[in-house]
């Protein structure tokens, strides 16, 4: 059979991560040829180009967290953007198109059902975003990040698969008991608040400084102040505004600080993590809290609001990691138990069963 699949989504890594893990299992298992169709932005041709896969941009918006006004104009370019998408899935012609969530999903789904083309979405979060609330009514099947708790979807089409990551978070990774290895990091662009707690607790953990390592993704905007914190403090760290070696790190890591992206707890769970975990508070409809009490209300995770997140939190819960290594390790138990590492050959096989 010749395949030929789209994936649609994008604009953050963590609409496209889980995109090209699904893409790598279609090339993988069925020989299909994937092509991505995504916002415009630097961060995901840079993805995209890393990992091989033929993209092309498809003109969307945002329309939740926006303006009254720019919600009206968003609005108001629905009809050209998905007389657009629908004019590149002519020209792809493709048997299958996959949402992966992220407003570039939404016109080239609603082109999809427009042109019979059988339509699958992925929902990476607890609480659905509004692209997929759209489409879930044309979609055929809908796999789900989290069990859906609160009825959002149809029974009938919605299957639990987990978050599909990349193989590299699968890897044996080994780690030695000491130093106790601290990452902290925000997603993509950093996050400034974790980064000034962090650099808020290095003086309240100076006795134990000789016990401690730390792996930071700062952003691009506090790379150099948190990287001469650490060193005027005299901590050992490696500092990067962004690294692709995140499993690599996250695998050296004895506790993780960091948001609740899905493809973050999907990439904790895999490896077996223990997390502090701080929710973005402003993400659409709270829903990395959702994400992250699915985490600790398992025993994987501790969740700590983004206000009460201090520099003193952070040293108290590192001092009592470091002295209790029996709690730390059920932690990690636990969070390995939520793994769902078939979740990409789960999705592809769902969707083959559509054809």
């Amino acid at each position: 059979m010749d395949l030929r699949v789209v994936i649609a989504g994008g604009g953050t890594g963590g609409h496209l991560f889980p995109g090209i893990a699904i893409a790598q299992e279609f090339s993988a298992s069925q020989g299909a040829a994937v092509t991505f169709l995504t916002s415009p932005k630097a961060v995901t041709a840079r993805i995209l180009e890393r990992y091989g896969f033929p993209w092309e941009v498809i003109a969307s918006r945002a329309l939740k967290g926006q303006g009254l006004l720019s919600r009206v104009r968003t609005l108001c370019s629905l009809p050209g953007s998905v007389r657009e998408a629908k004019a590149r899935l002519r020209a792809l012609a493709p048997q299958l198109v996959l949402g992966m969530g992220g407003y570039a999903s939404g016109p080239v789904g609603v082109a999809a059902y427009l042109l019979g083309i059988p339509l699958a979405i992925h929902e990476q979060n607890a609480i659905p975003g509004v692209a997929n609330r759209w489409l879930a009514k044309m979609a055929r099947r809908i796999f789900l990040s989290f069990p859906d708790a609160s009825g959002s979807y149809p029974q009938e089409k919605a299957v639990w698969t987990g978050n599909p990551i990349r193989p590299e978070f699968f890897g044996s990774q080994q780690r030695p008991a000491l130093p106790f290895t601290v990452l902290i990091m925000g997603g993509s662009q950093g996050a400034h608040s974790l980064n000034l707690a962090a650099l808020e607790a290095l003086p309240l953990l100076a006795e134990l400084k000789e016990h401690l390592n730390f792996l930071h993704i700062t952003g691009k905007e506090d790379r150099e102040e948190v990287a001469a914190g650490y060193g005027q403090a005299g901590f050992a760290a490696e500092v990067a505004d962004f690294t692709p070696e995140v499993p690599a790190w996250m695998g050296r890591s004895h506790l993780a600080v960091c948001r609740a992206g899905a493809s973050s707890l999907a990439e904790l769970t895999a490896l077996g993590r223990a997390a502090l975990l701080v929710p973005f508070p402003f993400a659409a409809n709270n829903h990395q809290e959702f994400n992250a009490r699915f985490l600790a209300d398992a025993g994987a995770a501790e969740l700590i609001l983004n206000k009460d997140f201090t520099g003193e939190v952070l040293a108290d819960k590192i001092k009592y990691f470091l002295g209790h290594p029996d709690t730390l390790k059920a932690m990690e138990a636990a969070s390995r138990s939520l793994a769902k590492p078939d979740a990409a050959k789960e999705i592809v096989q769902g969707c083959m069963e559509l054809l």
